[in-house]
């Protein structure tokens, strides 16, 4: 019984000693790939196995390569806390290549791998002769031979046919742990560089072109806070010109201390001018609330992680960055519904592009901090795919923005239009009745006019008759004295009453300057006639009243003739006569012509109480009167009007307290 247990143990043993072996040659014999004649390997990587010992040295790691000890996963690790994680890899290559005596194929190893801190590339050969192709540092000025456009690439070496090499890289990663590691022949190297350059241009072209667009188109529309997405958007395309190495390569290639200090920068400018303007798109109005106010603080972390990456650039400060990277797309979010709360489904494109840069940033963000597993696709490749997906979301935002608007302000338009049009045929009638009430009240006013100035020609008459009449009619009967009385009376009480009811109520400054005067055609010819013919008509209406008032009326005579109309002259001539009459109480009134040149000068003296200057302006308006006087301020209006209407000169002289004098300019016949 012991014996076949003990059999039976050994043949355990036996069987797991041969599964141990079996498993130990296919773990070995899995990492080594054959290449095939003329031709590279494009996905080197997918062969690699890895470790992680960051400590270790090459001869080391060879050993355990040949050991089995590495493993198919990476694990980087760091070095020391928050520094850059660091990783081999190694591969087993057989020239499958029938060794007929043909030359050693040549191959060059690329690496795609962005912002990378350190790169050791090594080819063990089977002698144990080690060759080092590459020794890249971030640290040291830019060479243009260690460079396939973006990806750094090795020297020529060679592999004989049937020859079994080793290569092993030793990868110290910076924010970015994606690559893309290939063995090229110099043919495959031209045409991968070619398209690579092909596709870079494209890139470029394209967002610069977009980025173009968008300045101008917000500069045009003075839409601020377009603009700033626009420079947010240029300082993403700068970001992924430091991932590609070109800012390295064309701005600063000998200062390598400066590619921590612009790539820091970027990561931080980028989300502080993202967080800065979602908080600005956030106000209401014009005015800041809280939540704009908090959204627009945020940024002030992105300058504090910026001053921290100066002393401590590294892992833990990256991180920071992508947190602050991805609050962006989260804030940008909630400034479009603040928009779409604000100015309605036109923002709803906003969203769109919100949700989309959500998804795009949060994946890129991903690959930042996790890494890709199978290095399908490499990081750069992922923030440029991001970067073009928002680009064209927000050009499309942008355009559907802009049909809306264009639609909306069509309508706006349509209705203003038709509102003008409503408005202007609303207009054209009440221009129209305005222009019927226009004529109506001139035609009014005209009658208003002429019965105002009937009305104070016929009191001046009627007063003289009655003078006259009281005069001769001493010895007549007394009944018919009073009858005449009455009539008189009567005569005198309708011209007061039409003169009241055509005085306006309130008259005000530059009011009712129009002409009083309504004598027919003022250019008709006259026959000519002797100035005192009119002259003693009036000395006769006036003669009884200065007596009544003690005053001496006189006129001097003239035979100077005119034709001038003469009832034009006796209205002018009475009303000042009359005026002079009525308000000198003292004294006397003088009348008469004087001769100058080729015209008369009808002049009339008073020894009343003169005018002022502003008196004098202002009774040249209708109906202003002095302060004594029961007058309706109509007298020296018509006079002025009257010999404008005639192409006479009325002047005025006065001195307050002492009297006045009138010439009128009348012209002489020969």
């Amino acid at each position: 019984m012991c014996r076949s247990s003990s059999k039976i143990s050994s043949k355990i043993s036996l069987l797991v000693l041969l599964a141990l072996l079996a498993c130990s040659w296919f773990s070995a014999t899995a990492m080594a790939v054959d290449l095939q004649p003329g031709r590279g390997i494009a996905d080197l990587e997918r062969h690699l196995s890895f470790h992680g010992d960051p400590s270790a040295r090459l001869g080391t790691m060879l050993r355990r390569f040949r050991d089995g000890a590495f493993e198919t996963e990476m694990k980087a690790s760091p070095r020391y806390p928050n520094s850059a994680p660091i990783v081999w890899a190694a591969v087993e290559i057989v020239n499958a290549t029938l060794d007929d005596g043909r030359a050693p194929d040549p191959f060059v190893v690329t690496l795609a791998l962005a912002l990378p801190t350190a790169v050791d590339i090594y080819v063990i050969r089977e002698s144990g002769f080690t060759e080092s192709l590459l020794n890249y540092t971030a640290r040291q000025s830019f060479v243009p031979e260690d460079h396939s456009v973006t990806r750094l690439r090795t020297p020529q070496f060679e592999i004989a046919p049937g020859e079994t090499v080793i290569l092993m890289a030793k990868l110290t990663f910076g924010p970015i742990q994606s690559f893309n590691l290939a063995l090229e022949t110099p043919v495959e190297l031209e045409a991968s560089a070619f398209s690579s350059g092909i596709y870079h241009t494209a890139f470029y072209a394209f967002a610069i072109a977009c980025l173009v667009f968008f300045f101008g188109f917000h500069a045009a529309m003075k839409n601020w806070i377009g603009f700033t997405y626009a420079v947010l958007f240029a300082v993403a395309l700068g970001f992924i010109a430091f991932i590609d190495g070109l800012l390295f390569r064309f701005l600063y290639p000998d200062a390598p201390q400066w590619h921590s200090l612009a790539g820091f920068g970027f990561l931080f400018a980028l989300s502080g001018v993202g967080l800065f303007v979602a908080g600005r798109s956030m106000r209401l109005d014009g005015r800041e609330t809280i939540l704009s106010l908090g959204v627009s603080s945020l940024s002030v972390l992105s300058v504090i992680g910026f001053v921290i990456s100066l002393y401590s650039p590294g892992p833990y400060t990256a991180l920071a960055a992508y947190i602050l990277l991805g609050l962006v797309p989260v804030t940008t979010f909630m400034a479009s519904n603040v928009w779409r709360r604000n100015e309605g489904d036109v923002q709803i494109s906003s969203m769109i592009v919100a949700a989309i840069s959500i998804v795009c940033v949060i994946g890129v963000l991903a690959f930042a901090v996790m890494g890709w597993a199978n290095n399908s696709v490499l990081l750069p490749d992922a923030v440029k795919a991001a970067f073009a997906a928002m680009l064209l979301a927000t050009m499309t935002s942008l355009t559907v923005h802009m049909m809306s608007l264009r639609r909306n302000h069509a309508k706006a338009v349509k209705a203003q239009i038709a509102a003008l049009q409503e408005e202007a045929r609303r207009s054209q009638e009440l221009l129209e009745a305005e222009q019927n009430y226009s004529r109506a009240r001139e035609l009014a006013s005209l009658r208003q006019r002429q019965l105002a100035t009937a009305s104070h020609d016929l009191k001046q008459p009627i007063a003289s008759l009655r003078m006259s009449f009281d005069s001769i009619s001493a010895e007549a009967a007394p009944e018919l004295r009073s009858r005449m009385r009455e009539a008189f009376d009567y005569m005198e009480q309708l011209s007061s009453d039409y003169l009241k009811q055509t005085t306006p109520d309130m008259p005000e400054d530059g009011e009712h300057e129009q002409s009083f005067a309504d004598e027919g055609d003022p250019d008709k010819v006259e026959e000519a006639y002797e100035l005192s013919l009119v002259l003693g008509t009036i000395l006769q209406m006036f003669h009884e009243e200065a007596i009544s008032k003690g005053l001496a009326l006189h006129m001097v005579a003239s035979s100077l003739t005119t034709q001038v109309p003469a009832l034009a002259i006796m209205r002018i001539v009475s009303n000042l006569v009359s005026n002079a009459v009525k308000h000198t109480l003292t004294g006397r009134v003088l009348f008469g012509v004087r001769r100058r040149d080729h015209h008369a000068i009808i002049q009339v003296w008073d020894t009343g109480p003169g005018m002022s200057k502003a008196q004098r302006l202002a009774f040249r308006q209708a109906y202003r009167k002095g302060a004594g006087s029961d007058g309706h301020g109509l007298g020296l209006a018509v006079c002025f009007d009257l010999a404008k209407q005639h192409g006479l000169k009325l002047d005025v002289h006065s001195v307050p307290g002492k009297g006045t004098r009138f010439d009128l300019h009348v012209p002489v016949s020969m």
